[in-house]
C-alpha cells in the first residue's frame, strides 16, 4: 500500500551539470604475473584523470570482476568523490560490451572511453573539446596523433579533404620524443621520417590529425547508438574495438581525428620512475567552463565500394610523402 507521494514526483526535472564524461574499464582478477603491477597503474590512471578533468565532467569505472582489494579502493574513491559512478559486474562481461554499455547509459554530449593504463596530461580535455567545435562531424578525437593510421577507417575524412569540406597538408612534429614514447610503449617502432610527417586537416582555425587508434578515444554521444547494438561476448581484442565502435565511426560518414600533440602517456602494465614523476606533477584542474552546445552531428553512411574510391583518390592526389619504410605495427592497435 502506498503512502504519501514520492517528492521525487513534485521535482522531477533534473538539471544538466557535466558534458563530458570518461569511461574507464577495470580488470585486475589477482596480483599475478601480467596483473603483478597493473593496480598501481590503474591507481594513477585513475588519480590522473580525476585531477586533469574539469568541473563539467565526470568519471565511470566499469569493473570487470576484479578482485576484492581492488573493489574496496574503487569503493573508497567512489566514497571521495574521484569517481562519479561505479559499475561493478559479478562476472567478466568483456571490454567493448561494459564500455559501450556504460557509455550508451550516459548522458554527457562527450564520452571518452579509454583503457585503464592512460596516464592523463593537463589541459587534454580542453584540447579535444575544441576540435569537436571546430570540426562539425567530428564523431570521435583522440589526444595523441598515430600517422600511421591515416588510412585506419578514415575514408569518411578522406572524402571531406577531396571535396575540400577540409584543407590538408603535412606537417613535421615537433614532439618526436613524446610520440615516439607511445609508439614503444606498445612495440611500435617509430619512424621520424614517416611517423614524424602528420597528416593535417584544418577548420575553422583548428588542425586536427586525420584518423586515431582506440586506446583512449573520445566520441559524440550519438554515435554510441549507431554502432552495433548486439553484444561482442568477447573479453578484449579479437578485432573487438574496430569493429564495434572504429569502423562504425567511419562507416556513418562522422570524421575520425586526433590531436596534434600528444596529451597521454600509455603505462602498460608496468609504472616507471619517469611516469611516477609525470604523475606527481600534476595539479588538480579547477576549471569549470560553460556547458557546451554542440551542433546535431550530421553524416552520410558510406557504402563498402565508396570506401575504397575515397581511399585511392587520396592516395593519388594527396598522398606526397615517400614510400613508407619497415614499420613494425602489430596486427591489432589494442
Amino acid at each position: 500500500m502506498r503512502v504519501g507521494i514520492n517528492p521525487a514526483k513534485l521535482n522531477s526535472k533534473i538539471e544538466k551539470k557535466y558534458h563530458h564524461r570518461i569511461i574507464i574499464p577495470v580488470f585486475v582478477p589477482n596480483f599475478e604475473g601480467y596483473f603483478q603491477n597493473l593496480f598501481e597503474v590503474i591507481k594513477v590512471c585513475i588519480e590522473s584523470a580525476s585531477l586533469t578533468q574539469h568541473g563539467r565532467s565526470a568519471i565511470t569505472v566499469v569493473d570487470n570482476a576484479s578482485c576484492q582489494e581492488v573493489k574496496a579502493w574503487l569503493a573508497e574513491k567512489l566514497k571521495e568523490g574521484v569517481i562519479e559512478t561505479l559499475i561493478t559486474h559479478a562476472e567478466n562481461i568483456g571490454k567493448v560490451d561494459a564500455i559501450l554499455g556504460a557509455g550508451r547509459a550516459s548522458r554527457e554530449d562527450l564520452i571518452t572511453l579509454t583503457d585503464c593504463d592512460i596516464l592523463f596530461k593537463a589541459n587534454w580535455q580542453e584540447e579535444i573539446e575544441s576540435i569537436f567545435n571546430s570540426f562539425e562531424k567530428a564523431g570521435s578525437v583522440a589526444p595523441f596523433p598515430v600517422a600511421r593510421h591515416m588510412y585506419y577507417h578514415t575514408s569518411s575524412t578522406q572524402k571531406a579533404v577531396l571535396a575540400k569540406e577540409l584543407d590538408f597538408s603535412f606537417h613535421a612534429s615537433d614532439e618526436d620524443d613524446q610520440i615516439r614514447s607511445v609508439y614503444e610503449s606498445y612495440g611500435w617502432n617509430y619512424e621520424k621520417s614517416y611517423d614524424g610527417l602528420l597528416p593535417i586537416v584544418s577548420s575553422n582555425g583548428r588542425k586536427a590529425v586525420i584518423g586515431s587508434g582506440h586506446q583512449v578515444l573520445t566520441i559524440r554521444r550519438e554515435v554510441f547508438f549507431q554502432m552495433p547494438l548486439s553484444p561482442s561476448f568477447i573479453k578484449i581484442s579479437s578485432n573487438s574495438e574496430q569493429n564495434w565502435i572504429d569502423e562504425p565511426i567511419n562507416n556513418h560518414g562522422y570524421w575520425r581525428l586526433s590531436t596534434v600533440k600528444n596529451w597521454v602517456s600509455h603505462m602498460g602494465n608496468n609504472l616507471t620512475a619517469a611516469e611516477h614523476g609525470q604523475y606527481s606533477r600534476l595539479h588538480k584542474n579547477n576549471n569549470l567552463p560553460e556547458l557546451i552546445s554542440l551542433p546535431e552531428l550530421s553524416g552520410k553512411k558510406i557504402r563498402k565500394l565508396e570506401h575504397r574510391v575515397w581511399i585511392k583518390l587520396f592516395k593519388k592526389l594527396k598522398d606526397t610523402r615517400p614510400p613508407a619504410p619497415n614499420l613494425i605495427t602489430p596486427h591489432h592497435i589494442s
